[in-house]
């Protein structure tokens, strides 16, 4: 055997983005240590170029083993990866990305093309109920002659492994407070799988979705009353998607709120205890109304005015009802509203109405509503308090008198601005969660789960695997944290889990702040730096992201 015909393999971090034709020229590793707290998940990268085709297999011995899972980084095609006047990315160009992260074949068996890197996304689930102390995973990647029958041969290329130390700290990692919202939008899940609330596999399939969103740090569920009046063209219309079952006789409603208990009663089930009402107006200053269904008709909709007598009647016989039947399900506290997404100045006047008839109905200390905004105007003249802004106009609404400190990111873009576009460094993407600790940020809302039709909602049937795009409406990675799996499952990508470990780094640092004080936080998490940490300023590295992480976790095995 030619000496030459050997794996080359790297031992990386999560923040790296491998390239199938990429040239890793850094020192290759093969040992890392790794520290991690109880209920963490750890995730690291296996780069692996072979001389020829081949299948591997990947053999995990530690004690760990039953909770690691490993997956095959895929590519996909992105026209608009990030935006060209952005000098902070990896790329703005065409090309196949990196992205999802496709289980692998039975026996953890991997397909290795040629002289090209392959990455193997390695997750521990570090159990919440485990000893502390340090811990050797070991993983062999060899050469899959057993379980992979094929007609040639196969290159018996000798086996390489990787060594990883886990550093278990004598501490959990706590529970999710912050509020993240990630728009959930039900009705691109029932499209895709051809299923509605009245078919028990969408109700499976559902489990399957929020059950990975809780997982990777999702504490809020955005839930349909009825279609979401969100991304749709004037005059256009989504799939109809309504929980609420309403009829009408002589102009008196009855509501039926039988489907959302149940809608409840599954969030629950998953681990949801907070969720978010979609929005009672229009998109982009509340001119008109929400598609709802009344006696299994379309009764409003573009064509009837937010303004109009019929809708304000219908909210006025719903609300109250709806606010008690929320009360019931011990929901006072835990969820909120939403008026109308994003509007503009020109359009004030009528969100302060529209917004004046929903806490009309919706005591503020139980049910608040809170709005995505860019505009400080509407808190300046006291239209509302709990603005939702961009994260670039985050700053504007620093001094301002606000009842909550939220913000939201989105196609918005600005140099370093933390985001998880395809063609962004990754660590654009986990300095999120220190830094929405640092600004004291309650909550933080981002407007695309799975949101797998065209930008305005005019082609209902793309192809999120082909066009990650949204039709060419937005950045790739900014529509959809998931890609819709043929097993009635999400599948998971390299941008979601960048996320989800940002907000592993907010709850590591409340972890922090209860042994030893705020104020202590912020001096780890400020070490060396000369002025106050920004949305829009702070250091743009992976090594300054790394190197927070790792002062945190050392601070809390200290503080202990």
């Amino acid at each position: 055997m030619e000496e030459n015909f050997r794996y080359e393999v790297r031992l990386l971090d999560d923040l790296q983005k491998v390239f199938q034709a990429d040239e890793l020229t850094a020192t290759p590793r093969r040992e890392r240590t790794f520290r991690v707290l109880q209920g963490q998940r750890l995730n690291f990268q296996i780069a692996v170029k072979s001389p020829v085709r081949s299948f591997i297999t990947c053999h995990v011995d530690s004690l760990f083993k039953d909770y690691v899972t490993m997956r095959q980084i895929g590519v996909v095609y992105s026209e608009r990866p990030a935006e060209p006047l952005d000098d902070l990315v990896v790329s703005s160009k065409p090309g196949v990305y990196p992205d999802p992260l496709l289980p692998l074949y039975p026996n953890k068996v991997v397909t290795l093309p040629d002289r090209k890197w392959v990455s193997i996304w390695v997750s521990v689930d570090i159990p919440r109920e485990c000893p502390s102390g340090r811990f050797p995973l070991r993983i062999v990647l060899a050469t899959a002659e057993e379980e992979v029958k094929i007609a040639w041969p196969l290159l018996p290329i000798p086996p390489e492994e990787v060594s990883v130390q886990l550093e278990i700290i004598p501490a959990e990692l706590p529970k999710q407070t912050l509020w993240c919202c990630s728009w959930f939008h039900t009705d691109c899940l029932q499209n895709w799988y051809h299923c509605g609330f009245e078919d028990e596999r969408f109700w499976n399939i559902l489990r399957n979705y929020l059950k990975d969103m809780v997982a990777h740090g999702i504490s809020v569920l955005y839930t349909p009353l009825w279609t979401p009046p969100l991304d749709t063209a004037i005059g256009h219309e989504r799939p109809t998607c309504q929980l609420l079952k309403i009829t009408e006789k002589d102009g008196v409603y009855a509501f039926d709120f039988s489907l959302l208990a149940k809608w409840i009663a599954t969030a629950r089930e998953c681990g949801i205890e907070r969720f978010e009402m979609c929005h009672a107006f229009t998109q982009w200053g509340a001119k008109a109304t929400p598609k709802i269904l009344v006696n299994g008709e379309r009764r409003f909709g573009w064509d009837v005015p937010a303004t109009s007598d019929s809708y304000r009647d219908f909210l006025n016989q719903l609300l109250p009802k709806l606010a008690e039947f929320l009360r019931g399900q011990d929901l006072s506290g835990k969820c909120f509203f939403h008026n109308s997404d994003e509007p503009g100045d020109d359009s004030i006047e009528r969100y302060r109405a529209s917004l004046e008839l929903l806490k009309k109905h919706l005591p503020e200390n139980e049910f608040p509503v809170f709005d995505a905004m860019s505009s400080t105007r509407f808190v300046k003249e006291g239209v509302t308090y709990r603005p939702i802004p961009s994260t670039p106009e985050l700053e504007n609404f620093t001094d301002l008198p606000l009842k909550a400190r939220w913000c939201y990111y989105c196609g918005n873009w600005q140099r370093g601005v933390p985001n998880r576009n395809f063609g962004l460094p990754s660590w654009r993407n986990r300095a999120l969660g220190v830094l929405l600790y640092a600004l004291g940020m309650e909550g933080f809302l981002h407007w695309g789960h799975n949101f797998w039709f065209s930008q305005f909602s005019v082609n209902w049937n793309l192809n999120p695997w082909q066009n990650t795009t949204a039709g060419y409406g937005f950045l790739g990675g900014d529509a959809f944290h998931v890609y819709p799996g043929n097993n009635d499952a999400p599948v998971d990508s390299i941008h979601y889990e960048v996320f989800s470990e940002a907000m592993q780094d907010y709850r590591a640092c409340q972890l922090l702040e209860k042994l030893v004080g705020r104020d202590e936080v912020l001096k780890v998490i400020t070490q060396g730096l000369d002025k106050p940490l920004k949305m829009t300023d702070y250091p743009h590295s992976d090594t300054w992201v790394l190197d927070v992480n790792d002062r945190i976790l050392q601070a809390i095995d200290q503080a202990l």
